[in-house]
């Protein structure tokens, strides 16, 4: 054990970029614009729709809402030094919170850089609003910390960012953008990860560890690490410190969007997922319903459920059949706490279509009609059974993979008939996925729009691996049949975008609401436009499936769409 003489007059302060301190006006899918790139959504349009005025107090610029990796971590320092000597703050009042007793800052961060799976998807190599806050607050922080020598330490899952080799491949200019190039980088020097935090986050914003892993116990022990100036700066905390449920700290204060985590991990076991590194733990209802009161005490009416698999809460048989019985208690325990609304972040189209009965009643809990829809994020990532069943191989069951594009179709028509809206996610580029596989994932994307009748958003997210970037898909490594799998998913976004909106925006104020329409009017047709026009200029013609008619267009003659 490390020891060191702690002053009882030393100070923590914990915070988190803008693009997370936003209660994202009760809606977390509004949270993804903050994924996108800075230029096409202005900072006044930025601010309307993820404010943060709601989340902080205005004279200390302490936290009032804060996100729940943060609290967890507030809480474990609380025990450790007493809650007058940790305080959460508003990245914009920062200045208000450090002084002479501050000894560490510590950043809690989902995609510090921009370069995770849903921001290269989105963002077009343009730096999106979560890079451009994060770099914001770090060079602010690197001012304060050359006056007041404290040390900066960033956590959260998007910490890998910050590490070489991942920063040197996404900087490579040299390297062949092409699959062959996954395949030529193989034996170079970027395929090894290294225990060291990239120079330019170091240097030129201020950042002086990073700490991968779970740290809910850890973390008291990290912060005497990085005091003693312990000389790791990469710091790794493993599942396995974690030995019971009941070590991960309650939470005490408010969270944001009413956030309460169930479980954490997810049993279902695909490889290229990182919360399947995580060991399945359910939180018991109890628990659970404390949690919420917390929030719901200071206004909070709708409660969040961060799951990796809402359908798998309780489950304990092998072949994954959901307990039903478990979750419509949870469910029906937090309304009688007080909940109006309870969301729930991520679901599988297996757990859904073998439990339709579970999920009719959980809408019915949750008042739900066609009025008044609630959103969840399902992952499809592909179709081939052969690469379900190589990559993905428990998350069908208790169905086949043969069954699996069955099982989504269904899933979906439960999911809508019940009044809840899937934002579907895609793997784009996976390494072992051949053409016809890609097409194969088109076509059924194709048939869920315009034959089931998809009332939901797709997002095609590229390929990132944490562990090997040069296996990571970029856009330039896109050829034309991922180029038709992502377009085809963004023309059944748009129109989606258009028809939903008004229902989307129901909680907006009617100035707000109007612009916040128009704008998405407009952006469905930029976007379109745009991928057009960068196909054009990669291919050198427009397809017939981005148009009516089946002749090509030469770069000369076809129109510009938006500038990249």
């Amino acid at each position: 054990m490390l020891n060191i003489y702690l002053n009882m007059a030393d100070r923590y302060v914990l915070t988190a970029d803008r693009s997370q301190v936003s209660n994202f006006r009760g809606n977390f899918l509004f949270g993804f614009l903050s994924c996108g790139p800075a230029k096409i959504s202005p900072r006044p349009i930025y601010s309307m729709i993820c404010p943060t005025g709601d989340t902080f107090d205005k004279r200390s610029g302490e936290l009032l809402l804060a996100p729940l990796g943060l609290r967890r971590i507030q809480e474990s320092l609380s025990r450790k030094y007493g809650n007058d000597r940790v305080v959460a703050q508003h990245p914009g009042r920062i200045e208000q919170a450090v002084n002479e007793e501050t000894k560490i800052v510590g950043l809690t961060e989902m995609s510090p850089l921009g370069i995770g799976t849903v921001d290269t998807a989105i963002s077009w190599n343009n730096d999106p609003w979560n890079r451009e806050w994060f770099i914001r607050l770090t060079k602010n922080l690197k001012k304060l910390k050359d006056r007041y020598k404290f040390k900066v330490v960033v956590g959260g899952p998007g910490s890998w960012q910050l590490l070489r080799p991942f920063t040197d491949y996404m900087r490579r200019v040299d390297t062949p953008r092409s699959r062959e190039s996954r395949i030529e980088v193989q034996t170079s020097s970027y395929t090894t990860i290294k225990d060291e935090i990239d120079p330019w986050v170091k240097e030129e914003l201020g950042v002086d560890y990073v700490v991968e892993g779970e740290a809910d116990l850890t973390a008291p022990y990290i912060f005497e690490r990085i005091q003693n100036d312990d000389p790791h700066e990469v710091i790794r905390s493993l599942t396995n410190t974690i030995k019971s449920i009941e070590d991960i700290p309650e939470i005490t204060r408010p969270t944001l969007t009413g956030t309460v985590e169930i479980m954490r991990g997810c049993g279902r076991g695909c490889d290229f997922c990182a919360p399947n590194l995580r060991t399945k733990r359910d939180f018991p209802i109890e628990r659970l319903v404390r949690e919420a009161k917390r929030n719901i005490a200071v206004g909070q009416r709708a409660i969040w459920l961060l799951t990796e698999e809402l359908t798998l809460y309780g489950c304990d048989n092998k072949d994954k059949i959901p307990n039903g019985d478990k979750i419509v208690e949870l469910f029906r325990s937090l309304k009688e706490a007080g909940a109006e609304k309870i969301g729930a972040t991520h679901w599988t189209f297996a757990g859904v279509r073998a439990a339709p009965e579970t999920i009719a009643e959980i809408s019915k809990i949750n008042n739900l009609g066609p009025e008044s829809w609630m959103g969840v994020q399902p992952g499809l990532e592909f179709v081939s059974p052969r690469l379900v069943r190589k990559f993905m191989p428990y998350k069908m069951k208790p169905f086949t993979p043969e069954e699996y594009p069955e099982t989504v179709k269904e899933a979906v028509k439960i999911m809508n008939k019940n009044y809840y809206y899937p934002a579907i996610t895609l793997v784009v580029g996976h390494p072992d996925e051949q053409d016809d596989e890609v097409d194969i994932t088109t076509d059924f994307i194709d048939e869920l729009s315009n034959k089931v009748g998809l009332k939901g958003i797709i997002a095609p997210l590229l390929y990132v691996d944490y562990y090997k970037p040069y296996r990571s898909m970029d856009y330039d490594m896109m050829n034309e049949h991922h180029w038709k799998l992502y377009y085809t998913a963004w023309k059944h976004n748009a129109r989606q975008f258009n028809q939903d909106i008004w229902l989307a925006t129901q909680s907006f104020g009617l100035i707000s609401r109007y612009a916040t329409i128009i704008g998405t009017y407009a952006v469905s047709g930029v976007i379109m436009r745009f991928l057009k026009s960068q196909f054009r200029m990669r291919f050198g013609y427009i397809p017939d499936w981005m148009t009516s008619s089946s002749k090509k267009v030469s770069p000369s003659s076809s129109p510009t769409g938006a500038a990249h």
